[in-house]
């Protein structure tokens, strides 16, 4: 690890008061299999076993190099992402909270899991030992042929919602990621992300459901975002609302100004949450940053670079050399 990129975290985080937010994220760059749909640089596992064995050594020795920063403030927050966050096992998970002073201490913790790594034990772990307060759900699409058609690992409705049922006993937030026009851009691809959206809503019922449409279609993506907030406006009443009346605005210039960003409806329980437990990132690297905001980022490999902020001005990108068996740095300023 560069020694100069350790002292400028010690050097911001020493300079930051009680007010102030540090955030920890932690990255694996490995999914089972590669979504078509996929934007993202992620490494199919199948292609990177012994590769991921020396990943997890490396992430958790420079949690371990780092401890001299969380003692001088422990993380406000901590984001598990990825990559798919739940092929992390439970020993590794255990090494790596061993790794991080006061961890039980941290305000928020979230965790990005795929729903077929739901298992009992697994949902167990993260109740009783993390203590999560939010999981993220890869969902995507209910219906089984547009999951085969992208290559994604489905699960069925009944089985999600018992995972929500079992996280919800233990007091966790659960968000279900879904993509519209998952596999194309006719008009049977519409009616499944009705469908879904009704299932999710309906039956499943999460605390908070994360929408984008999907960008490789033959739309522009500004094209597609009237149909796909007519489709959201439906499912927008006594439980779910948007966070703001501009998320789901068919203006054409309030569309233009939201950019390519999720879209979220939740409870009004889950955004008091949010309001009250700073996010651990913003969505891309170009976003604004809060001056009182630090986030470390540990992780990321090959073309899947991970990103953090010591400022607005500093980035901080990571990614594993697997040739070099080590973590490589770039500073940039913005």
């Amino acid at each position: 690890m560069s020694e100069n990129i350790k002292e400028i975290y010690k050097r911001k985080l020493s300079n930051l008061d009680s007010k102030d937010h540090f955030c920890l994220y932690i990255d694996i760059p490995f999914c089972r299999s590669r979504c078509e749909y996929c934007i993202y640089n992620s490494l199919q596992l199948g292609n990177y076993k012994e590769e991921r064995e020396k990943y997890a050594a490396a992430v958790i020795e420079q949690l371990s190099e780092y401890k001299e920063l969380f003692e001088i403030k422990t993380p406000d927050s901590i984001y598990f992402g990825g990559g798919t966050p739940s092929l992390w096992t439970i020993s590794e998970l255990n090494q790596i909270i061993d790794n991080i002073p006061d961890f039980d201490m941290i305000k928020s913790k979230k965790m990005e899991s795929h729903p077929s790594d739901m298992t009992e034990d697994r949902i167990r772990f993260y109740a009783e030992k993390m203590k999560l307060d939010v999981v993220s759900l890869g969902v995507q699409s209910f219906d089984k042929n547009s999951c085969q058609g992208q290559k994604r690992i489905w699960v069925g409705e009944k089985k999600i919602k018992d995972i929500v049922q079992k996280l919800h006993q233990y007091g966790i937030y659960v968000n279900i990621d879904l993509v519209a026009l998952f596999n194309g851009d006719e008009e049977k691809d519409w009616q499944v992300f009705d469908n879904d959206m009704d299932i999710a809503c309906n039956f499943v019922m999460p605390d908070v459901i994360t929408s984008i449409p999907n960008y490789k279609t033959s739309l522009v993506y500004i094209e597609q975002i009237p149909r796909f907030r007519t489709i959201l406006k439906k499912y927008v009443g006594d439980k779910y609302f948007p966070i703001s009346e501009k998320m789901l605005s068919m203006n054409p210039d309030a569309i233009r100004a939201y950019g390519e960003n999720d879209h979220w409806l939740a409870t009004k329980e889950y955004w008091y949450y949010q309001e009250t437990n700073f996010r651990y990132s913003s969505s891309s690297p170009t976003s604004t940053v809060p001056n009182n905001q630090v986030t470390l980022a540990i992780g990321g490999a090959g073309e899947h670079r991970v990103y953090g902020y010591v400022s607005d001005n500093f980035i901080v990108y990571s990614s594993f050399d697997f040739n070099k068996n080590k973590f490589e740095y770039e500073i940039v300023n913005k």
